[in-house]
């Protein structure tokens, strides 16, 4: 049995996968470019439907290997929580535990070397060959964060939201209603139109920017403004570009503003045929349709090869930093013969900027768990839930921003295109840029432990 897109079996409890290892198989192969999506436990279901057993039952998996490396992967965890997770992720045998850690020892699976026999990595410059053997010349990808500031629109519906009612009682139930709320309100104020939120929170806010709210213009929302004034540069210098949302609300306001425009475009989501996509790819692909594509990301980011594409706008961040790796995977893939930008689109201060920073401790945990390196330990966690608090340094300013640049600055190595490029997007009033592509290119000292500690 082979799997292509074996994530899609990573949550052991829905019916998908119970069904499947239903199914008898002497040989089960796994297919997948994103076996960690969210949790070390994805890893462990693609390995309980191929090699049952060999990482042990869930429960003892999650105590004796996910948590340690969670742990040892925080940026303020302890000398000794450090070289725990360390250990535990290179397999150093059994591991004394200090009193403060339960007091007793335990015995961790020995991860890597355990799924190493079964697990094939394969990197795009490893299978990218010539006829011939040797190896072909890769097109390059520079991965771009832009850190944009919310207009003020923007900033007045996310503090009013802030105080409201919603997010008071999300701390005694579920709080996904209101996390979706913010996100809306990065991308565009117009997105909440449930409930009538958006005329609820009106009734705070200033007349004047009720006016503004009123408006059509793209003023109103930091992300459509920029992305229509680097469409116009793009286009003008002959690029394809790939335009991904989380969501076809979005996707219809940035449609609206390319319509406005005169702007032709190709558009996939949700509601379109299966039969329609395959046209709509081919003309895209062929050259004969627009150069402007838009795409949802659950819909689009899969699967597609749309190598006419040599620049990517994702619009908004998921959870799920291998939705936006998908995403940006239907340009720079196998096939794709030009130098691809992509843009990551970020609103600072946000709960954006807290998503995009648990995309880097997911990013994190897959490369400790997989690779023979210690990751650099970017966040805590209590950086991470401070979800619904305005942001200290104002809306103006990325603390995520300021921390990434000070860790990789000395690293950008730019050619005379992109430094021109980044260059351009500086005049359009960002808040600044940062090299997402750098993210893990640093391994952080490995953590030795002294006699005492080995002592106990």
């Amino acid at each position: 049995m082979i799997l292509d897109e074996g994530h899609l079996i990573k949550n052991p409890s829905t019916q998908r996968a119970k069904s499947l290892l239903e199914i008898p198989a002497a040989h089960r192969i796994v297919i997948s470019g994103t076996p960690i999506q969210n949790n070390l436990r994805d890893l462990w279901a693609l390995f309980n439907f191929c090699c049952p057993e060999l990482l042990g039952d869930n429960k003892v998996f999650k105590e004796k290997c996910e948590n340690p490396i969670l742990r040892g992967n925080e940026k303020k965890a302890s000398d000794e929580e450090k070289r725990v997770g360390s250990d535990v992720a290179k397999c150093r045998g059994p591991i004394t535990l200090e009193k403060a850690m339960l007091n007793h020892i335990v015995y961790f699976l020995e991860l890597r070397e355990c799924i190493q026999p079964f697990f094939l990595r394969r990197l795009k410059s490893e299978v990218f060959r010539e006829d011939d053997g040797e190896v072909a010349k890769l097109s390059k990808k520079s991965e771009l964060i832009v850190w944009l500031r919310l207009t003020d629109c923007q900033r007045q519906f996310y503090k009013v939201f802030l105080n409201s009612e919603m997010v008071r009682s999300s701390f005694d139930c579920s709080q996904l209603p209101a996390l979706t709320n913010l996100k809306k309100i990065c991308d565009h104020p117009l997105l909440l139109t449930k409930g009538g939120m958006a005329e609820k929170l009106l009734m705070h806010i200033a007349n004047g920017e009720r006016d503004k709210f009123q408006e059509t213009s793209d003023r109103i929302s930091c992300k459509i403004s920029f992305t229509m004034s680097l469409l116009d540069k793009l286009i003008r210098d002959g690029h394809s570009v790939l335009i991904f949302s989380q969501t076809r609300k979005m996707l219809d306001l940035i449609q609206a503003s390319l319509l406005s425009r005169g702007r032709e475009y190709l558009r996939i989501d949700g509601s379109t045929k299966a039969s329609d996509r395959i046209k709509i790819v081919n003309n895209f692909q062929e050259g004969t349709g627009a150069p402007i594509f838009l795409l949802t990301s659950q819909v689009g980011g899969q699967g597609l090869t749309l190598t006419r594409a040599d620049r990517v706008i994702v619009v908004d961040p998921a959870w799920n930093p291998s939705t936006d790796n998908q995403s940006v995977d239907r340009a720079y893939r196998i096939g794709q013969m030009k130098d691809v930008i992509v843009f990551r689109l970020m609103t600072c201060g946000t709960i954006e900027e807290k998503i995009y920073r648990k995309q880097i401790f997911k990013g994190g945990l897959f490369k400790t768990a997989t690779e023979h390196k210690e990751q650099i330990r970017y966040f805590s966690k209590r950086d991470l839930k401070e979800i619904f608090s305005l942001p200290t340094e104002g809306f103006d300013i990325s603390p995520t921003q300021q921390q990434l640049n000070k860790e990789h600055d000395h690293q950008v190595k730019m050619d005379e295109s992109l430094r021109s490029h980044i260059e351009f997007l500086n005049t359009l009033g960002i808040a600044g840029v940062s090299h997402h592509s750098l993210l893990y290119s640093k391994t952080a000292p490995v953590q030795v432990a002294d006699e005492e500690m080995e002592g106990r």
